[in-house]
């Protein structure tokens, strides 16, 4: 039995290929749904989690219907002391995904991912008996990190993000040293996301932005290009 999706939305992808940062904001203010800033732009970092096996990061890659990935998100530096860090569960079913979060004691980052730290922390985080057994089974594997922009459409049925300078840094699970990875293609990202009631509603706000959109998964990308530089 499935567990419901926890806050429902759909997330539609676009990569602004051959625009820079400021073109593509230039754009997004120029759209007829009139999206506004939300949020300053912020600096987001990610470490995630995947079995030794990278069931997760499989599952994606070959279309399983219902799927997750497991990480841990703060806000500003990458490095240093990080007081408010967040577990995040993301679950999908088919094209509707939906997120679970759970706040954690502090970490110190300086440089690597430390494991015993690490494993502290979500000892001591009040976490569902079940997601806690999972977590035993799933072990850090990758860091990335971007600046993020916030926009909400006028009628906020809408949110919109544009991220940009991507940043990898692949995670060795037994000593927890990192390597940066090749950063590729440096176009903005964007995100469109709402909930189910306004699907409807959603085909003219989707085509009104000029960029390309398409299947796009982080995790997916930098595991690939983490792997790649083993082989």
């Amino acid at each position: 039995m499935i567990t419901p999706l926890p806050r429902p939305r759909y997330e539609r992808k676009f990569v602004a290929t051959g625009f820079s940062l400021a073109e593509t904001l230039a754009l997004i203010w120029q759209h007829p749904a009139l999206f506004r800033r939300a949020y300053p732009a912020r600096q987001v970092n990610n470490l995630y989690l995947d079995s030794p096996g990278m069931r997760d990061y499989l599952d994606h890659v070959h279309g399983t219907a219902f799927r997750l990935k497991t990480r841990i998100r703060w806000y500003g530096r990458e490095h240093g002391h990080i007081p408010s860090p967040v577990l995040e569960r993301k679950l999908k079913s088919g094209h509707v995904g939906g997120k679970e979060s759970y706040p954690l004691p502090g970490i110190t980052l300086d440089g690597a991912v430390p494991i015993e730290t690490l494993d502290a922390a979500i000892e001591g985080a009040v976490l569902p008996q079940l997601l806690r057994a999972s977590l035993r089974h799933r072990q850090p594997v990758l860091l990335n990190r971007y600046e993020r922009h916030y926009f909400l459409s006028a009628d906020g049925r809408f949110r919109l993000t544009v991220d940009t300078d991507l940043l990898f840094l692949g995670v060795r699970p037994s000593t927890g040293c990192v390597t940066a990875l090749p950063v590729g293609d440096k176009s903005p990202v964007i995100e469109l996301k709402y909930g189910p009631e306004h699907a409807p509603a959603a085909a003219p706000i989707a085509n009104a932005l000029p960029f390309r959109m398409v299947r796009f998964s982080k995790y997916v990308l930098g595991i690939e290009r983490w792997l790649a530089l083993q082989n």
